[in-house]
């Protein structure tokens, strides 16, 4: 059973927030709807949520429509153009663009929204077997552990997509929690088996996507965790 606290208080969820917020966006509202050097597609929100341009298809989960659908679900108004395919071809039409704007404003305005969309992502985040649902409620129970799982939930995704593969091997929050152990300092192992976890991704990475560019980006990151 997950060790999980459905009552999360909304400060608990607005620090969260603000912390991701500055892991993402180095708190800077700019970088709410980014377009990252090398790839196909914008990144959105504190969270930095993928959204495909149409015909646009790779291994990474595109995050943010379940973000818009997370949105309607509770009711809240959002420009309808953000439903179906981002409009941008590239970077540059991106930034040239008056949607893009109105989008900054928008993603802005719900900061908290998109924190609580990432509780509810790993609310339902399926464990594959006892081991890491144990590490998974040890790492919880830690001092501040939810920000270390809905941070690295939101950065690398759940782990359980068959897709989202190198060389057969994931990078996401189930295979940083089945590389621990179980020491007693859960934060520390856990930061340790993500960097673990990101060595092996990027020596997997085709040499075409240049991963290790961003390695010491990521390793800052995890840093924060101890």
């Amino acid at each position: 059973m997950l060790f999980f606290p459905f009552t999360l208080m909304a400060m608990d969820i607005s620090e969260i927030a603000h912390k991701i917020y500055q892991n993402e966006c180095a708190s800077n509202p700019k970088y709410l709807v980014h377009w990252n050097r090398g790839e196909n597609f914008p990144s959105l929100g504190i969270g930095h949520f993928i959204w495909y341009p149409a015909g646009v298809h790779e291994r990474f989960e595109e995050s943010f429509p379940k973000f818009v659908h997370y949105l309607s679900d509770h009711d809240r108004k959002f420009p309808i153009w953000l439903q179906g395919d981002a409009p941008w071809k590239n970077a540059k039409e991106m930034q040239e663009s008056q949607k893009a704007r109105e989008l900054k404003a928008f993603l802005l305005e719900t900061i908290d929204l998109q924190a609580s969309f990432m509780v509810e992502r790993l609310k339902h985040l399926v464990l594959p077997n006892r081991h890491v649902a144990k590490q998974f409620d040890k790492v919880a129970q830690a001092p501040q552990g939810y920000y270390l799982l809905i941070d690295y939930l939101n950065f690398k995704g759940e782990g359980t997509n068959p897709k989202e593969r190198y060389a057969g091997k994931g990078w996401g929050l189930v295979q940083v929690l089945d590389c621990m152990q179980g020491m007693d300092d859960a934060k520390k192992e856990f930061a340790e088996c993500a960097k673990k976890v990101l060595l092996e991704r990027v020596k997997n990475a085709p040499p075409a996507r240049h991963e290790k560019r961003w390695l010491k980006g990521w390793f800052h990151r995890i840093d924060t965790y101890n």
